[in-house]
């Protein structure tokens, strides 16, 4: 297996956003989180409520980097391009995140922060792997 390390970093990564991700939409589908998240953050936004965010959360940005666990380690050829896409859709969330909530204190938050910056190292490591194993693929 080529890049093995950047491989497991990469597993690594969406493993961990992948359970939080599920983990939080989960949390906040349920109202656990609910004393975290008021709904007055959501005043001006497209939501009434946490439900459509939480059901993103778990499945479009958890599911996404299971996705990209599940193929990054089992060496499929499109790991690499499945893991740069989690990782933009990691970074997305949190940017969109950002914009509209109306957090108190505004954000970003060190969390924030933090999820785009996994987001981010997600999608640069997997673009170098691309590059560097698939890249003939696209140009042929």
């Amino acid at each position: 297996m080529k890049h093995k390390g950047l491989r497991i970093t990469i597993g690594l990564l969406t493993g961990f956003i992948a359970l939080t991700a599920i983990g939080g939409g989960i949390a906040l589908l349920t109202g656990l989180e609910a004393d975290r998240f008021p709904l007055e953050w959501l005043q001006g936004t497209p939501f009434k409520d946490y439900t459509i965010p939480a059901l993103l959360l778990a499945i479009v940005v958890g599911g996404s980097s299971l996705a990209a666990c599940v193929t990054i380690f089992t060496n499929l050829k499109w790991g690499a391009f499945v893991s740069m896409l989690a990782g933009l859709i990691m970074g997305g969330y949190i940017v969109v995140e950002v914009l509209i909530l109306k957090q108190v204190p505004p954000g970003p938050t060190p969390i924030e922060y933090m999820y785009f910056g996994l987001g981010l190292a997600t999608f640069l490591l997997a673009v170098y792997i691309w590059l560097v194993e698939y890249r003939h693929l696209a140009i042929s």
